[in-house]
């Protein structure tokens, strides 16, 4: 709704709040003017200035009168000239015959130095197109891309501190290897797990203070005066774009919001609109991952990452909006986000569980993810293998995940994931450590998943018959939405029973799938005589012991 342009003054008392500001008073006197541009901002000498935070506002003067031309929600900030610190408000710019307008206080924006550099560093930064790469499938199964509406197989290395712990020389062979091992995103945190220098000896903070990023002017990274944590953050993800791989990017990890509480309610918003606005030309690429380890299990922590999710989206687009953007949430194991957020959330995409590490939790898990949001789902974190061991296990359940409904899945390694940091746990090794685990079969998911149409694949547990496996001997399967293929996962190697109802085809062709090396062991043809027919696998054996397999048939 288009209104006549107004004035509105503040009227400030001499009184002097926490932060040296005057305390504004909620009923403010409206002067109707007939052109905001008439307004000369002289900066001149006054205690306190107001600065604007969207396009509902025109201009703003030191004395504190704002110019609103339509109504609608923005944020302005005091800033003290006298002592360090800001203090955010939320006003609505009203229509003409109304006289009052809200406030309500939102916390502290980034201090003044981080600030104007911010402004500096990303004014020359290219924004033809900030739309995300993805977004979620009509059905609510998968992620397409956005262009084309194409689906996106999902596999993801976890590489929780490679902007703490790597080089961009360690960086750059990393990213290649993940490309040819077959992943198509990476899962990382911006500033790693703990506070504190990188190889470059910068940090990503002064004092660990979220409104107060260790930012400069430059990015050579010969030279340790213009080289900062955050370029080395937008080299990784720039070689990302080069291989075109996704960038799940946690903002924060729960250590800051949940123990020590560096992150909360009044700054979550300014550091989301940071990093928002700092890799805005970059989110194409990005699918933004709040939490980190932790459940939003009250209403403090929901308020802290709802936050960070707005001043993400302020960050990009200048006010709450999420069309354009890719997020979702990480949350501790076993648990499942839907428990926190209802299917509304603006910011959720899709929802994650984490398994937690274990061989007994995920069962049934996706499953009833599903079951209670029509959103896609997967398990951002399951089973990590270690030192070359327990590949069998890992392999397991990331196919039980996939088979349950994942859209695909995240796949991580002791040897791995810290990057270097916690050798005491697994040691990192380039390339050694990539080639142990199950990261290297990652390459035959990908192909087998990729050989039907994957925007058919759904769960569907009724085509086999007397199937009453569970535990670490359950049997799934899937059927294609348009009944010309059906998958059955083994993961022992035990027989079991298809309801050939499930395809169309009177001659059916089969054939078994290797997940452990991609090869396909026999295939055939058969005619479809009987609707019920028995399967058994080439080998078989005990749960965890190499003898799984996939009957694809169609």
């Amino acid at each position: 709704m288009k209104v006549s342009f107004a004035l509105f003054i503040f009227i400030i008392s001499n009184a002097t709040c926490k932060y040296g500001f005057g305390q504004t008073q909620e009923k403010l006197i409206q002067i109707m003017r007939a052109n905001c541009d008439t307004l000369k901002l002289s900066g001149g000498g006054k205690q306190y200035t107001w600065t604007s935070g969207n396009q509902d506002i025109v201009s703003v003067s030191d004395e504190g009168i704002i110019c609103g031309e339509s109504v609608g929600e923005t944020y302005i900030s005091a800033i003290s000239k006298a002592k360090n610190g800001s203090f955010k408000f939320n006003v609505t710019v009203a229509s003409d015959n109304n006289t009052t307008v809200s406030l309500e206080k939102k916390g502290s924006n980034l201090c003044s130095a981080a600030s104007n550099l911010l402004q500096e560093i990303v004014k020359d930064k290219y924004y033809t197109d900030i739309n995300a790469k993805l977004k979620v499938s009509a059905n609510k199964r998968y992620l397409v891309n956005r262009e084309d509406g194409t689906p996106f197989l999902f596999l993801s290395q976890t590489l929780w501190g490679m902007t703490r712990r790597m080089s961009r020389e360690e960086i750059i062979e990393v990213l290649d290897i993940c490309k040819v091992q077959g992943f198509t995103a990476i899962q990382l945190i911006a500033h790693s797990h703990y506070m504190g220098k990188n190889v470059y000896e910068v940090e990503p903070f002064e004092n660990e203070k979220f409104t107060c990023p260790a930012i400069t002017l430059g990015n050579n990274p010969q030279n340790a005066g213009e080289y900062d944590w955050w370029d080395h953050l937008e080299f990784v993800i720039e070689e990302c774009v080069k291989r075109d791989i996704i960038v799940c990017l946690l903002p924060t990890w729960r250590e800051q919001w949940n123990q020590k509480q560096n992150l909360h309610v009044n700054n979550a918003f300014a550091y989301g609109e940071f990093i928002g606005r700092r890799y805005k030309h970059l989110n194409k690429w990005l699918i933004w991952v709040l939490g980190g380890d932790a459940a939003p299990d009250s209403e403090k922590k929901l308020t802290i990452n709802r936050a960070l999710a707005k001043g993400i989206s302020w960050g990009i687009n200048g006010k709450e909006q999420y069309e354009n953007l890719m997020m979702t949430y990480h949350t501790y194991g076993p648990s499942i986000t839907n428990r926190y957020f209802n299917h509304d959330e603006p910011f959720m995409d899709f929802n994650t569980i984490q398994s937690g590490h274990s061989l007994d939790h995920l069962e049934g898990m996706i499953e009833s993810s599903y079951q209670s949001q029509n959103k896609p789902t997967i398990d951002f974190e399951p089973f990590y293998d270690k030192n070359g061991q327990l590949v069998n296990e890992t392999r397991t359940t990331i196919y039980w995940g996939v088979f349950s409904g994942g859209f695909g899945t995240s796949y991580g390694s002791w040897n791995i994931w810290h990057c270097g940091s916690r050798n005491d746990i697994a040691k990192f090794e380039i390339p050694q450590s990539f080639e142990k685990g199950y990261g290297k079969q990652i390459k035959h998911l990908r192909a087998f998943l990729e050989s039907h149409s994957m925007e058919l694949r759904m769960p569907n547990q009724n085509v086999l018959v007397e199937n009453t496996t569970s535990g670490h001997e359950r049997i799934l399967s899937n059927v294609a939405t348009d009944s010309s293929y059906i998958y059955v996962y083994s993961p022992c190697g035990n027989s079991f029973k298809v309801d050939l109802n499930f395809i169309k085809k009177k001659k059916i062709n089969y054939k078994w799938f290797n997940p452990r090396n991609g090869d396909i062991a026999n295939q055939g043809k058969f005619k479809k005589v009987e609707s019920i027919k028995e399967f058994s696998p080439p080998t078989q054996g005990k749960p965890f012991s190499g003898n799984d397999w996939i009957l694809i048939l169609d």
